[in-house]
Formats: structure tokens, sequence, C-alpha cells
């Protein structure tokens, strides 16, 4: 049995499969197979060839569509109200996995002040003309409240009754590289329209332009004009391939307190009405932004392996800040650089631009609040400009910034708004149009130590050693001599020294000025100033002491299995372990780290990014024996683990040790590098498709013969929809040439005889997906 791509062949040999109930007389299996995967009794068959090519295949979004539609689930938070199951939020949510993963949005999978819950209700897709059956609860098992990503795992049915382990077969999608997506790209959005009351609904649109995000990059949001509404926050958005590649994200808005926009649906307050006297469910507006899938890559990776954050030595939770959360300081630039430091500062912009980012100052933040940009040109909203509710990730204090990059910026008078809860906190206008001016002005600053011997600038950076003389060098453009201009140091929020000049240089160039001072561990901030007007700024860490001109913060790592606590001695340092291991411990010292400097960490395994968390410092200035850690329910599988540390974007230390055989097991993860199996089940007197018809596939080790109807046996299952499609939800895993795996299929349908074939082989080179058409019988 076989079909070259793009040529069919029919088969009508009898005998050149093992069926049960019927002859091959009475089924048609069309299978897109290279030459040669044919089973050696069918290549004697009639083969008719196809008279002429067929044409090209529809994108594979298209093949796809059912599989991704009842892979898209509903959720609803709950709450028990004397004995009666309250409905708080509501949310869409995607099947990452057969056995029940599912990617969402944090705010929807977790209890909050706006959406209480003690379990959420995983409603799935049964017919896709008809609205999601609510069949399971699941949990949360990693979760960025920062990024408002989630994964959770299905572990229960309604009724209470747990989920036996390897049970679940469950259509689920694959991850894309939100990378590859490019502006005008066409893409799907899918997820559920309302309150539950409508089947899944998918909507196409374009991206429209990217969103950038301070620690995230130009990338940190997708952006897009189609009508996705608010309660599809959660589902999907697909590439042409099928790939998820966007998580549509809106978080719930309030207004004086109030969610913005908010339904009615059930009696909360028990009383024998529903109205306004009882609990709404937030709906959110229009959706104009996207997750991309990179930054939910680690959450998924983490959750696939059965990984999570272990303790560390200040996983304690801070005590909420005690004033109220503000915004300030707001500027504009058109450059931002590695680092994430402002370029330059701009008053206004030449027309033609298609970058623009505005930075602004934060004080009393908690990572998760509500936070929002809107923006308006000559009194018109702007949404592609701005940023839709979303959840803060930035942590306490600091400066962020919220911009685009790539996109034309139109000529008009700009009105940037910043939001927290709702509430308006902060506003700033900027003018874009007309030619190139020739204002004097600063730009690029970078920090770096006084080389006592040379008089030069050494170890340029934004993370600098305990010292006494710190020097900026920085560009300067149209500058005229006699031009009064300024510079202000400042220490932890507080001005530390002020010099006010007048310019002696040339036109332009670059320039260094130096700072003496006892510089104490902590966050610095250099103004650069012309005409009394804001013209270059940066931040920089002065931490740890020197080597050289490079600052040694974090010394002395050591790998140990040890969980820390109680009196034992640590054990020695190690970076080869055996497998099977249930944790992975890093202890390290460190030194002339103030406590509240950002810092962030991250693990990943053979390289790739598994959890990454930034957060103050909250140990004291000098130490011993700091420890962050990672652990597991079960093991942790073989690979190679790394820890990275730094500090504004500045990698400090990388160490690693290896598990086992030092990398993952081959087909841990959902992949592309399997076949796709899909195909139609028609009647053969009228051809007409077969709704709800069962086509199994086995797993390779085991024949029609050997099948016990043991769902250890069955690798995935699906049922045709209304028009008799199937595609099978797992991905069937590759053999080789030498070493080929053979699959074997069944196929049942009430009223009909059932059929089976064995001998479909898949090796490195087996195009996907592979189209099987059965026929069957009245029996």
């Amino acid at each position: 049995m076989g079909m070259q791509a793009n040529n069919r062949r029919k088969i009508h040999t009898a005998g050149a499969l093992a069926l049960v109930g019927v002859t091959l007389l009475s089924v048609l299996l069309a299978v897109r197979l290279p030459p040669g995967d044919v089973p050696a009794q069918a290549q004697d068959g009639d083969v008719t060839p196809t008279p002429t090519p067929t044409p090209l295949p529809p994108p594979l979004i298209e093949l796809n569509e059912d599989v991704i539609k009842r892979a898209t689930v509903y959720l609803m938070q709950t709450y028990q109200n004397q004995g009666q199951p309250i409905i708080s939020c509501v949310g869409s949510g995607t099947l990452i996995s057969t056995d029940g993963l599912i990617l969402t949005n944090a705010h929807t999978a977790v209890s909050s002040e706006r959406c209480r819950s003690d379990r959420v209700v995983v409603a799935i897709t049964v017919r896709l003309d008809e609205p999601p059956v609510p069949t399971y609860t699941a949990e949360v098992v990693e979760i960025s409240q920062g990024l408002d990503l989630a994964v959770m795992r299905i572990n229960g049915y309604l009724d209470g009754r747990p989920i036996e382990p390897g049970s679940l077969a469950l259509p689920f999608v694959e991850l894309g590289d939100s990378n590859e997506v490019n502006l005008d790209d066409t893409i799907t959005i899918v997820g559920y329209p309302d309150l539950g009351n409508s089947p899944v609904e998918l909507t196409r649109g374009t991206v429209t332009g990217f969103t950038a995000e301070a620690r995230a990059g130009d990338r940190a949001w997708m952006r897009t004009g189609a009508v996705i509404p608010g309660t599809m926050t959660g589902g999907g958005a697909y590439n042409r391939d099928g790939k998820l590649i966007g998580i549509p994200t809106i978080a719930p808005t309030q207004v004086g307190g109030q969610p913005a926009d908010c339904r009615v649906l059930q009696d909360t307050n028990l009383d024998g009405r529903a109205d306004q006297n009882d609990a709404c469910v937030p709906v959110g507006g229009f959706i104009s932004a996207l997750r991309p899938s990179r930054a939910a890559r680690g959450l998924v990776r983490a959750a696939t392996l059965g990984i999570r954050q272990g303790p560390d030595m200040t996983s304690t939770v801070l005590p909420p800040p005690e004033g109220e959360p503000s915004f300030s300081r707001l500027f504009f630039a058109t450059r931002v650089n590695e680092a994430g430091v402002p370029a330059n500062v701009v008053g206004s912009a030449p027309a033609g631009i298609t970058s623009l980012y505005l930075f602004f100052d934060y004080h009393n933040m908690v990572n998760g609040m509500i936070y929002e940009l809107r923006v308006t040109v000559d009194d018109t909203t702007e949404a592609i400009y701005g940023l839709p509710p979303a959840t803060w990730s930035g942590g306490r204090s600091g400066m962020w910034y919220i911009g685009s990059s790539n996109i034309p910026w139109k000529n008009g008078v700009y009105f940037f708004r910043l939001f927290i809860e709702g509430r308006e906190v902060a506003s700033r206008s900027i003018v874009i149009g007309g030619g190139p001016t020739a204002e004097p002005g600063f730009s690029d600053i970078v920090f770096g130590l006084l080389d006592r011997d040379s008089g030069m600038l050494v170890g340029t950076s934004y993370v600098l050693p305990e010292g006494a003389a710190i020097q900026a060098r920085f560009n300067y453009r149209n500058m005229v001599q006699g031009t009064p201009w300024t510079y202000i140091w400042y220490y932890e929020g507080r001005e530390l020294a002020r010099s006010q000049e007048v310019w002696t240089l040339d036109a332009q160039g670059t320039h260094v000025i130096t700072a003496e001072a006892e510089f104490l561990p902590g966050r610095y901030r250099l103004e650069l100033g012309v005409n009394n007007i804001l013209s270059a700024t940066a931040d920089f860490v002065v931490a740890g002491g020197a080597e050289g001109a490079r600052p040694v913060i974090f010394t002395d790592f050591r790998f140990t299995t040890q969980q820390p606590g109680g009196s034992g001695t640590i054990q020695p340092a190690r970076s080869e372990f055996p497998s099977g291991i249930q944790s992975l411990v890093v202890f390290f010292n460190w030194r002339l780290l103030a406590p509240g400097t950002p810092w962030t960490w991250r693990w990943l395994i053979d390289g790739d990014m598994l959890i990454e968390v930034t957060e103050p410092w909250d140990a004291a200035t000098d130490g011993e024996n700091y420890f962050v850690s990672l652990e597991s329910l079960q093991t942790l599988p073989d690979g190679t683990y790394t820890l990275e540390v730094s500090i504004n974007n500045v990698p400090l230390a990388s160490v690693s040790a290896r598990v086992g055989l030092g990398q993952l097991p081959v087909g841990v993860f959902a992949s592309g590098e399997g076949v796709q199996m899909l195909g139609r089940i028609t009647d053969a007197a009228t051809g007409q498709g077969i709704p709800g018809a069962l086509f199994i596939v086995l797993r390779p080790e085991y024949s029609v013969e050997d099948f016990t109807w043991t769902q250890s046996q069955v690798l995935g299952t699906s049922l045709a929809d209304s028009q008799g499609y199937f595609q099978i939800p797992v991905l069937l895993p590759r053999g080789t040439t030498t070493a080929p795996l053979l699959y074997s299929v069944l196929v049942r349908a009430e009223g009909y005889i059932p059929v089976s074939a064995d001998g479909i082989r898949v090796v490195e080179d087996t195009p996907s997906p592979v189209e099987i058409n059965v026929e069957l019988n009245r029996g």
C-alpha cells in the first residue's frame, strides 16, 4: 500500500493487508507514503496512476482545523457557595499534550481577588457544532504571573474521580516558533466567543506589528487587527502550518474598582434572582495582543518534564509595598540597546520613524497587577501603538519601557496615557512629523572604570565593581560652544552629585566624564541635560569586587542533591550525577550585592530555557551558601542542567552539571518530527462521510492480532467529524530505513463492517501528513 506525494495509487489486490471482517475489495486505503513504503504483497497489485497531477495541498492550518478546534478548551474558575458552584471567571485554553497539559493565561488559571476559585473546570468540544461540555478539572503545574501564562494539567473528572496516569489520549497542538512570524503574516485565532453558549470559533487576521517591553525585547507581544472577543483570552493563534505561535491575552480591566465589562450569569447571593446584586463574570474587551509562544516554551518544557522551581534561600513572600503604585519620569527614545537602556532621549521625532519607546520609572508595583497604555493620534485611538490591559512583570521599582520597532509611526500628535488597575497615573505627549532637526544632544551612555595608568575607560558595562572612580562615555552631536549642559549622578534615587557646565568642545564626537566618589553597592543613574532639558540617561549597578575591570559577585558554585535545611553538612560539590535523582541544588557565595538590586537566574536543560526568575536581592550584602534548586515529583530526567545568573541583562555566571547520560531522552516532547495521520471515512455505497466513526492507531510494537482493546496498546484515536474527516492528535514517531516503524490501524462505525490493517511504514523521510481514506460497507 503506498502513494507518492501528488500521485495517488489505488490498490485492488486481495490479501494485500491483514483485514478483519472484510476483504480489501470493500475498503480503499490511500496513504501518502514515499515509493517503497508499500508492504511487499501489496506492490503486486493493480496500480492505476492518476492521469493528472494533484493540485498543491491547502495550508496545513486548513487540514488541521478540526484537531485545533478539538484541542481548544473552555476554562471556568469556580467556587462553592452553600453547596452551589459559582463561576467567577472564564477563558480559553489549548491542549499541548495528549495526556492533558493545557496552555492558558495565568489570570484564568489561579484564584485572585478578581477571580475567586477553588477549582478550574475544563469543558471540551465533543461535537464541533455544539457548545463545550464540562468534563474535567485541572490544576496549575507551571506559572508566570508576570507573563500572564500558565500550564495546567487535567487531574480529574467533575465527579471527583482522579485521572489515571496514561489513560488520556486527547487531541493536542504543537508549539511553533513565534520568532519566525513576520509582519503581515496570516494567522488564525481559535477560542470560545462567549460565556460557554457557543461552539469553538476561529477568526483570521494578519500580524500588524510587534510591541516591545522591558526585559522581553522587541517581540514581547504580537499585534493583530483580527476581531477577538475577550473570552478567547488564553486560547491559541496559529500560523499557516497549524502550529501554535501566540496566546491571545487580555487581563480583566477595572474602572473605579469594578470590572469594566462584566456579565451576570448566576444567582450568586442565593436570593432567588440573577440581577445587578449578584457577582458578575468579567469578559474583557476585544483582544489585540498575543503573547508569543516563545515566551511559554520554558513553562511548557518544565511541565512536560515534570520539573518545577524548588526552594531558594529567600523564597519567602515579600510583604506588600507600603505606598501607592505609581509611574513617573516619562520620556521617549527612538533606540534601545541590548541591555535595555535608552540610547537617546527625544522630545519630538521626524516623519518616517519606525521605532519609538516610552520609558518611565515605577514604584510600589507588584507582579500580577494590571497596567495599560492607551495611545491617541490627533485625538483618535490607535491601539497598535499602545498595550491593552496586561499583567505587570517588572517587580517593585525600576525603569521600564513599552514601544515598538519596524512599524511605521505616522505623523501626528501622540498622547500616551498609563493606567494601573484602571486608574490613570501618568501621561506624556510627543509630535511626530517634519524633517530631521539639528537640535544639540547626547546619546549612547556607557559606563566603565578609570584605568589610573592609561587614563582610559575600561570594563564598559552596566554592572561595575565597587570602586572609587567611575567614568561615563557618551556621544554628542550638534553642540555649540557656550551651550549650558548638566550632568547629575544618583544613588538609589537620591542625588549624589551635580555639575552645571558650559560646552567647550567640538560640535560632535565622544566625551568622557568622571565621578570620583566611594561607589557603594547599589543602583545608580546618570542624567545628561542640554539647556536644562533631559538629553540622555542610563542606569547601572555597582556590585562585587574587581577582577581587573570585571565585577566578581557570585563565586564558588557547587551542585548537590541535598535539599537545604537541618544541621547537616553540605554535600561535596559534584558536576555529574546518576540517573534517578529527585532534585538538583546549587550553592554559591556572594559579595557586595545590595539588598533590593534586581537579579535574574535561569535554569536551562540541554541549552534550552526551563525556568527564569527576576527578583530583588533579598539577602545580606555579603554571604555564603545562597542556594537555588530544581525538583521533580518523581525523578529529574537525564540532561545537562545549566544555571545562569545576570544583572541588568549582563551575564555574570554560568555553571553546568550532568545528570545520567547528560541529554534528554529522544521523544520527550510532542514535535513536528513525527508524522501526522489524517483522512476521511466514508460510506462505500453513497460516498458520504460517516460522522462519529472511530479510527485507532496502535503503538508500533502491536499488530491488529495483538490488540486486546487495552489503552496502553493505543498510540492515538480520532472520531470523524460531521463530514467523516479525522485526524490523529498524536504524531507518529519515525523509524529509520534500516529499522522502520510499522503501524496498525482499526476503523469502527456503528452499523458498518469493521476493518483493520497492518504494515503502515514510517521512516525518517516519510512525508507528513499520511492520508488514509477508508470506505466502509454496511453490516
